[in-house]
C-alpha cells in the first residue's frame, strides 16, 4: 500500500511540476511590464542654467541586475526541476522494480530497488532545495514546498518499506527453514494449521517475531514521521493531482499506522502472550457490557486458557456461579464493598462481582486473588494466572463480521444477534433445548473453540480487518489486558491495551462509572449524556457532573427498570458539595476520589444525576501557572456517549487542544461537544 502511493507521488511530480511553474502566466523568462523603467519624458528650458538631467544610469542598472539576478535564478531553479523530473521517474520505476520482486518474495532484489529509489528521491530533495528561492513568488511558493513537503513524506515511506522489505526477507528466510523442517517429517499433513505445526517450528516462528519487534518498533516511527510531514499541508491550497495524493496518503496512513502500532508490542510480548519456552495460563474474562459493571461488565463467564509456544493446550469455560457456590457457607467470607452489600444484599465478596474497580489492572489483581481463593477454599487445584484477559460481547460481534457466522447446536450466531441471543440460551434456551441449569454456558465452551479456530486460520486477505478490529476494540475500551509480569505490563501500557487510569500528567479528571445493580441485562436499552463545568468561586474552583440517563426499553425478559451505582471518579482531595437526583457517598479509593449515589429509571423515563464539587487545590495551582489538563476517561465496556465541557476559568485563554469552535475565541471559558468513544485528553493554556 505504502508502494502504490509513493508511485503515485513520483508520477504526480513528474507530470506536473512543470505546471507548478509555467502556468497561470508565469513565464520567467519574459520581463514583466511592470519591471519595465519609464520612458524618457522631453526637457523643458529653464531661466537659469543648470546641466540637462539625463536618465539614471543607476537606476536602470539596478533594475537590471535585479532582473537578470531573478532570470538567472529561475533559469538555475528549471535546470534542476528537470533533474528532479529525472530522479523521481528514476525512483518510480525502481519502486515498480521492487514491487515485482517483492511479489516474486525476491526480497534481496526488491531490497535493492528500494535502495536506487532512496537515492533517487535525496536526489529529487536536493533538486528542491535548490528550488527554495522561488517560494517566495506568490502561489508558486505553496506549490515548491508542498512538493518539498511530498518527497519528503515519500522518503519517510520508502524508508519504511526498506524496513519491512529486512523484516520480510529474514522471516521468509526462517520459513525457508521451516519448510525444509517440515518437508523432512515423514506423513505430516501439506494442509497444515499454526496449530498443527510441530512445536519445534513454531518456537521458530515466534522467535522470529520476537526478534523483529525493534525493526518493528523503528517503523513504526518512520510512519509517524511520515504523518507529521504530511500535516504540514493540511491548510494549504494545492493543485488538483497534488491534493489527491496528499488524500490518498492522508487515507491510508493511519491504517499503515494502525497495523504497526497492533503488531510492535505483540511482538515484544510474545514470550508472555504465546508461551514462548514455557506454560502460560491466561484468565478469560467474559465483561457482560450490557450488565454494566465499574471493571466492564458483569462476570457471568470465566476461562482459563493454557498456552506453550504459541499452541493452545487447553481452553476451558465455565459459570461464574459453580465456583462461587463452591464457597457459599458460614466458613468463608470476603467483605464486599459498601454498594454491593446494600443493593445485592450480599455479605460476602465472591468472583462474579470482582471487577469493581474501573482500572483494568486492579480490578484483575482482585479477579485472580478471589478466584485463587475460592479455588483453594474448596480444595480444588489453585490455578496458576500469568495474566488477563477481558473482552465483550462487542469485540466477539466485531470478529463475527470477519469469521463469518456460527452454528452452534442449531443456534446460529451472527454479529448481529449474538449478544441477544447468546443471553436468551443461557437463560431460557436451555430448557427448552433439555440442557441442565448447570451445563447452560457450555454453549460458549463451543463458541469460542470454533472462534479461535476460525481465527487461527484466518486468510491473509483478512488480516487488515482482523487488525482494524483489535486496534478499535482496545481504543475503545472493549478489551483490555493484564500482565503479573512487569515488562510485559509496560508493553500492554505503552500499547494502551491495559485499559488503566493513568492519572500521572493530569491536573484534572474525570470518569463517569455505572454498575447494573440486579436490572437484567437493560443496559442494552440505556443511552446517557455526559456534562462536566467547572467555574471559579471565591479563591478556588468547583466543579459540577451532570449525567442523563434515558431508559428506551420496555419490561421484557432481558430489560426492567435500571438501576444502578452510579460513580463520578476525581482528583484525591475533591469535596462533595450537593448531590441532585440521589443521595451521595463519598470516599477515597486507590488515590481518588469517589462520589457514589444509587439511581432508579424506569422504562421510557430519562433522569439526570448530578454532582456538585470542590476540586482540590492542586488544580488552582495548575491554573495559576497558566496550564489546566483534564483527563476524561470512558468506562471499560462503555459505549459511546455525548460528552459537553463548559470550563469557566475566570482568566482569557490564549490556546486550547483540542480547539473549540472560532466563536469561543478570546474570551474566559473553554467550550466543546464530542463523543466519549474513547480517553480523552484536553489541554487548556492561559
Amino acid at each position: 500500500m505504502s508502494k502504490s502511493l509513493c508511485l503515485s507521488l513520483t508520477d504526480l511530480v513528474s507530470r506536473n511540476c512543470y505546471n507548478v511553474f509555467m502556468n497561470r502566466g508565469l513565464n520567467f523568462l519574459e520581463t514583466p511590464d511592470a519591471l519595465s523603467g519609464p520612458e524618457v519624458s522631453e526637457i523643458e528650458p529653464l531661466v537659469s542654467y543648470e546641466p540637462p538631467r539625463l536618465p539614471s544610469r543607476r537606476k536602470k542598472v539596478g533594475v537590471a541586475t535585479v532582473l537578470g539576478i531573478i532570470i538567472v535564478l529561475v533559469l538555475i531553479a528549471l535546470l534542476f526541476i528537470g533533474r528532479f523530473v529525472a530522479s523521481a521517474l528514476d525512483a518510480k520505476s525502481a519502486l515498480e522494480s521492487a514491487q515485482e520482486h517483492a511479489l516474486a518474495f525476491e526480497f534481496d532484489e526488491a531490497q535493492i530497488d528500494v535502495w536506487q529509489a532512496q537515492m533517487d528521491l535525496h536526489t529529487a530533495q536536493t533538486c528542491l532545495w535548490i528550488a527554495k528561492p522561488l517560494t517566495v513568488l506568490p502561489w508558486v511558493g505553496d506549490q515548491v514546498h508542498a512538493l518539498v513537503v511530498l518527497v519528503d513524506t515519500g522518503v519517510a515511506l520508502v524508508n519504511v518499506i526498506d524496513d519491512a522489505l529486512l523484516i520480510a526477507s529474514d522471516v521468509y528466510s526462517s520459513l525457508e527453514k521451516i519448510q525444509e523442517t517440515l518437508d523432512e517429517i515423514p506423513g505430516l499433513e501439506k494442509s497444515y494449521t499454526f496449530n498443527t505445526l510441530p512445536a519445534q517450528v513454531r518456537v521458530e516462528m515466534l522467535q522470529t517475531l520476537q526478534s523483529i519487534a525493534p525493526d518493528l518498533a523503528q517503523a513504526k516511527i518512520q510512519v509517524t514521521l511520515a504523518q507529521e510531514e504530511l500535516n504540514q499541508l493540511k491548510d494549504e491550497q494545492l493543485i488538483g493531482s497534488m491534493q489527491t495524493v496528499v488524500d490518498q496518503l492522508q487515507e491510508i496512513l493511519p491504517s499503515i499506522y494502525a497495523a504497526v502500532e497492533l503488531i510492535t508490542p505483540f511482538a515484544q510480548s510474545i514470550d508472555e502472550l504465546a508461551g514462548v519456552g514455557s506454560d502460560r495460563q491466561w484468565l478469560l474474562l467474559f465483561l457482560n457490557n450490557t450488565e454494566m459493571r465499574p471493571g466492564g461488565g458483569f462476570m457471568g463467564v470465566y476461562g482459563l486458557l493454557q498456552i506453550r509456544d504459541g499452541e493452545i493446550l487447553d481452553i476451558s469455560t465455565d459459570n461464574t456461579y459453580s465456583i462461587d457456590e463452591l464457597v457459599e457457607s458460614d466458613a468463608y467470607n470476603v467483605v464486599p464493598p459498601q454498594a454491593i452489600s446494600d443493593y445485592l444484599g450480599l455479605d460476602t465478596w465472591y468472583f462474579r462481582d470482582a471487577n469493581w474497580a474501573p482500572d483494568f489492572a486492579e480490578s484483575s489483581k482482585t479477579s485472580v486473588q478471589l478466584l485463587r481463593q475460592e479455588y483453594a477454599f474448596a480444595g480444588l487445584p489453585v490455578p496458576e494466572i500469568h495474566g488477563v484477559i477481558g473482552l465483550t460481547p462487542t469485540v466477539i460481534e466485531n470478529l463475527l463480521n470477519i469469521v463469518g457466522d456460527i452454528t452452534v447446536d442449531g443456534t446460529t450466531f451472527t454479529s448481529e444477534n449474538f449478544t441477544e441471543t447468546l443471553e436468551y440460551e443461557v437463560e431460557y434456551g436451555f430448557v427448552e433445548s433439555g440442557v441442565a441449569w448447570e451445563d447452560r454456558k457450555e454453549i460458549i465452551n463451543d463458541l469460542m473453540d470454533e472462534i479461535m479456530a476460525r481465527l487461527m486460520n484466518t486468510q491473509i486477505a483478512q488480516l487488515p480487518a482482523l487488525i482494524n478490529v483489535f486496534s478499535s476494540m482496545f481504543t475503545q475500551k472493549q478489551m483490555a489486558l493484564y500482565s503479573f509480569d512487569a515488562q510485559t505490563q509496560v508493553v500492554f501500557e505503552d500499547a494502551g491495551w491495559a485499559s488503566i487510569m493513568d492519572i500521572s500528567d493530569s491536573d484534572d479528571y474525570l470518569m463517569v462509572v455505572d454498575a447494573n445493580m440486579g436490572a437484567l441485562k437493560t443496559d442494552h436499552a440505556m443511552s446517557k449524556e455526559i456534562e462536566y463545568a467547572i467555574e471559579k468561586v471565591d479563591d478556588h474552583y468547583e466543579a459540577y457532573v451532570d449525567i442523563t440517563y434515558h431508559h428506551n426499553g420496555d419490561f421484557n425478559w432481558r430489560t426492567t427498570r435500571y438501576q444502578s451505582y452510579t460513580s463520578v471518579i476525581a482528583p484525591l482531595g475533591s469535596q462533595l458539595i450537593s448531590t441532585n437526583g440521589a443521595d451521595a457517598s463519598s470516599a477515597k479509593e486507590s488515590d481518588m476520589q469517589r462520589f457514589g449515589a444509587y439511581i432508579v429509571i424506569e422504562p421510557g423515563e430519562n433522569k439526570t444525576l448530578s454532582f456538585h464539587y470542590r476540586l482540590p487545590d492542586s488544580v488552582d495551582q495548575a491554573i495559576a501557572k497558566n496550564s489546566y489538563d483534564l483527563t476524561v476517561f470512558k468506562q471499560i465496556g462503555s459505549q459511546q456517549a455525548p460528552l459537553t465541557l463548559d470550563l469557566d476559568f475566570g482568566k482569557k485563554l490564549r490556546a486550547a487542544q483540542p480547539s473549540e469552535s472560532s466563536e469561543g475565541y478570546g474570551d474566559n471559558s473553554y467550550y466543546l461537544n464530542t463523543d466519549l468513544v474513547q480517553d480523552l485528553e484536553f489541554l487548556v493554556q492561559f
